[in-house]
This record gives structure tokens, C-alpha cells and sequence, in this order.
């Protein structure tokens, strides 16, 4: 099973996070917010100084990939997502995602969810809700410390 890492107390990354999850009809990932992953000892593999910065995807055999270059990864575990994978491989198309997930990432930077130097990071996938938001537990996912 895969694990994606994101920034739970966030509401894009939580709604990226709801999509993702709605996509992943074979259920290939486990999901969880970055505290709870780091927890697990999912993130060992990431500098501590980076493991807030960005999502994570984490393979079964402890690969990891962050940000943008988990992009690829990620769209590969996606029912039909693999050409798109294979395209997003190319320099200029790569180029052009990493673009695009640059500025969903600063809209996570510019929001009150943004993590402080020496700041906790916010607990709890509920904490920030919006009114679109869906808990974790609508997709099967009841207790995030019972991930791999």
C-alpha cells in the first residue's frame, strides 16, 4: 500500500487530498496527515527541515517522492492514470506540472495553515474543514495510526 502524506490541517491539501482519494478507485494508498506520518516513521527518508514543505508519497518498499517530482507516481496508482504518467515524464510537460503544483503550493504558503519556524503542525484531519471537505472516514480511512 502507498501512503500519501499531506498537510492535514490545510484545506486545499485536505481537498487535494479528497480528490486524490475519490480517484483511487482500486484503493492503492493509505492516507495520512504529515504528524501522523512522521509518527509512523513514513518521512524518515525526507530531511526533517523538509517534511512540512510539500505532500509525500511513500511506495511499499519505502520509496519516497515529494512535491511535484511525486506527481508522476501519483497519477500512475490512478485507474487510467498510467499514459498520463508517461507524459508527465516529458521534460516540457513536466515542466508545465511543476508549474502548476508551484502555485497550488503557494496558495498552501499564503494560507493560515502555513507552518512557522518551530510552529506544531496542526492536528487532526477535521480540524480545518471547509463546508466541501470530506472526513477520512468517508473513504474507508478510520484511524490513521493503524497505517503501515
Amino acid at each position: 500500500m502507498y501512503l500519501l502524506a499531506y498537510d492535514d490541517g490545510c484545506g486545499p491539501c485536505t481537498r487535494f487530498r479528497n480528490v486524490v482519494a475519490f480517484l483511487d478507485a482500486r484503493r492503492m494508498m493509505d492516507y495520512a496527515g504529515l504528524d501522523a506520518a512522521e509518527r509512523l516513521g513514513g518521512l524518515e527518508s525526507i530531511p526533517a527541515s523538509r517534511r512540512h514543505r510539500s505532500f509525500h508519497l511513500v511506495s511499499p518498499d519505502g520509496r519516497t517522492w515529494s512535491g511535484a517530482s511525486a506527481l508522476p507516481h501519483l497519477v500512475a496508482l490512478i485507474p487510467g492514470g498510467r499514459p498520463l504518467s508517461v507524459a508527465m515524464r516529458v521534460p516540457p510537460v513536466f515542466s508545465t506540472a511543476a508549474f502548476m503544483y508551484g502555485v497550488f503550493s503557494r496558495l498552501h504558503d499564503s494560507g493560515a495553515c502555513r507552518y512557522g519556524p518551530g510552529e506544531p503542525a496542526a492536528s487532526g484531519a477535521t480540524q480545518n474543514l471547509r463546508k466541501h471537505d470530506k472526513p477520512m472516514a468517508d473513504f474507508g480511512v478510520t484511524d490513521e495510526t493503524s497505517l503501515p
